[in-house]
């Protein structure tokens, strides 16, 4: 219990001032690897890799690739999807969908509606599109807002501590 509370605390600790520090695709890429850790996947998604996926060109996906290297979520190898379009999305845990394609959140989420998917985005009004996190800047602090019914949809279990974090729920 110790190391996780060290390790949630180390996470709020780097995240905090990551933007500061960091540029914004590493942050975001620390982020959705944390988040990753902090929702209860059902039975069927803690087999074989964990599945990030990114939806068209962003260097988040880079970051996280890098950022990713020799980590795993519980007992999974981490393997990082690049979807071009909504049509190739398939199966994945954690759906990413850059700003620039922040107008294909909805199509995307019904897409993935009998999926497991936590969508994250990072344009405002991404939650109420259908993303379960959306990444926002606050006085040069990367942050999230949370809406947990979207997760509910998606059959996912959010932390406690992921909504102690974020900086709004909705």
């Amino acid at each position: 219990m110790r190391s996780f509370i060290f390790k949630v605390s180390l996470f709020i600790l780097l995240t905090g001032n990551a933007f500061g520090q960091v540029g914004i695709e590493k942050a975001e890429a620390m982020f959705i690897y944390n988040i990753a850790r902090l929702v209860e996947w059902p039975a069927d998604y803690r087999t074989g890799s964990f599945v990030i996926g990114i939806l068209g060109t962003s260097e988040v996906a880079n970051e996280l690739t890098a950022y990713v290297v020799g980590k795993k979520v519980g007992f999974q190898d981490i393997e990082i999807k690049r979807f071009k379009t909504p049509d190739e999305v398939a199966k994945c845990h954690i759906l990413f969908i850059p700003y620039a394609k922040t107008a294909l959140i909805a199509d995307v989420a019904s897409k993935v509606g009998n999926f497991s998917t936590l969508i994250i985005s990072e344009k405002k009004g991404g939650i109420e599109l259908g993303a379960t996190i959306n990444f926002l800047v606050l006085e040069t602090k990367l942050s999230f807002e949370l809406k947990p019914d979207n997760a509910v949809k998606c059959n996912l279990k959010i932390s406690t501590r992921l909504k102690e974090m974020a900086a709004s729920l909705k």
